[in-house]
């Protein structure tokens, strides 16, 4: 459709004013007055190029309010329980009461920058504003993609930065002092600690471990399903990634999660409440991991550090970054490396050893140099061999940062 639009100036009871005019698409003449021409002009070319790019929205559409967005944006996810108890608890308590009753078309990038700012003065997380950064503008991009939003008002507004939490990795011999304290306090609760930092499951797959899944002949464990806690309830789903995966275990944990399998039912679950029932975590935090850390004298933990160790663990054995991965049900090897390839640094040492190697060879007197299938020529790169026990040191604790997600 043409174009078309004009600046009409009018004498008005207040004064000159300029009058901005156009037709949209829709057929329909909309049209806005302002005090200089200057102003006029600029608002009716910025309309009128919207048109000659094919991204004009009408003005009227934005006029919902945010809640009705959000309400949209949330019944249109596929997400685990636990996440929209999240996505819900931000929109309630941080974004809503802000902005539930303004049109998205109203929300502004400076109001958006305040509210960013209150947060801050209010001491809230770096890691919480930024979620709850995001959780507004979920519902504002998709506003813009279904065509009632003309671009994100949150978009390029600037939040503090997240700093992450150093992690911290258990040597060999600190897990098994951990796992003695944790047993002498409850027994049990050893095989909790050494099947946490060994295999490296999570928190909920190890809650959610049922008898059927450990398949002792093979070192095998299948990681099928995941509890996670909801208020004062657990829901019951599928791991993070949505996918089962086989992860293996060293013999002598095997051994012990045998005669674990004697004691409970065909369809049980491995590790139970002492009362019954599944574990909470609050409770074993309380009970067993706080007195158990004490006692093995290892100051601040998390009971989640338990999986970086095994990761540790397994790199220092030898383990490649996809077999890690596959292990920790990363979703993948990008991740994996994002999280533990600094664990890898010793590998340069080897690199450059290979390195020269193959210079001195490349570089020796033709007649000295030895035929590539011969035993004298250098080998190539393999990973040294490193004891379980020669895992990284641990790492100091960055008290602010906030807990990594994987």
């Amino acid at each position: 459709m043409r174009r078309s639009g004009w600046i009409e100036d009018r004498q008005g009871r207040t004064g000159r004013r300029w009058r901005a005019r156009y037709r949209g698409p829709d057929g329909r003449i909309r049209s806005r007055s302002f005090d200089r021409k200057v102003d006029a002009d600029r608002w009716l070319v910025a309309r009128l190029g919207s048109i000659d790019r094919g991204d004009w929205i009408a003005p009227e559409a934005g006029d919902i309010p945010l809640t009705e967005a959000a309400d949209a944006w949330l019944a249109g996810l596929d997400i685990k329980p636990k996440t929209r108890a999240g996505y819900e608890s931000l929109l309630r308590s941080r974004v809503l009461p802000v902005f539930g009753d303004l049109p998205v078309n109203r929300i502004s990038p400076a109001m958006v920058r305040e509210w960013i700012a209150e947060m801050t003065s209010e001491g809230l997380s770096a890691s919480r504003i930024k979620q709850a950064k995001q959780v507004l503008s979920a519902p504002l991009k998709l506003a813009v993609d279904d065509g009632i939003l003309a671009r994100d008002p949150t978009s390029g507004v600037k939040v503090p930065t997240v700093r992450r939490r150093e992690q911290r990795f258990l040597t060999a011999e600190q897990v098994t002092a951990l796992a003695t304290a944790a047993e002498n306090t409850q027994t049990g609760a050893g095989l909790i600690i050494e099947t946490l930092a060994w295999v490296g499951t999570r928190w909920g797959e190890l809650v959610a471990l049922k008898r059927p899944r450990v398949h002792l002949l093979r070192r095998r464990i299948e990681i099928a399903e995941s509890a996670t806690e909801l208020g004062s309830g657990l829901s019951w789903g599928t791991p993070k990634t949505h996918e089962r995966r086989l992860v293996t275990m060293p013999a002598f944990l095997a051994d012990r999660l045998a005669a674990r399998l004697g004691t409970i039912n065909d369809d049980g679950l491995i590790f139970t409440a002492p009362k019954g029932g599944p574990l909470r975590s609050s409770p074993f935090r309380q009970t067993i991991w706080k007195p158990a850390i004490e006692a093995a004298e290892l100051g601040q933990l998390r009971i989640h550090d338990l999986r970086g160790t095994a990761a540790s663990l397994m790199i220092s054995s030898g383990a490649n970054i996809k077999a890690v991965q596959r292990q920790l049900g990363h979703a993948s090897a990008a991740m994996t490396l994002d999280l533990y390839g600094h664990l890898y640094e010793d590998d340069l040492d080897a690199l450059s050893d290979a390195l020269d190697r193959r210079y001195i060879a490349a570089t020796a007197p033709p007649q000295m140099r030895p035929q590539q299938n011969s035993s004298d020529f250098p080998a190539p790169l393999s990973r040294p061999q490193r004891a379980p026990g020669a895992a990284a040191a641990v790492l100091p604790i960055d008290a602010h940062a906030a807990e990594s997600p994987a």
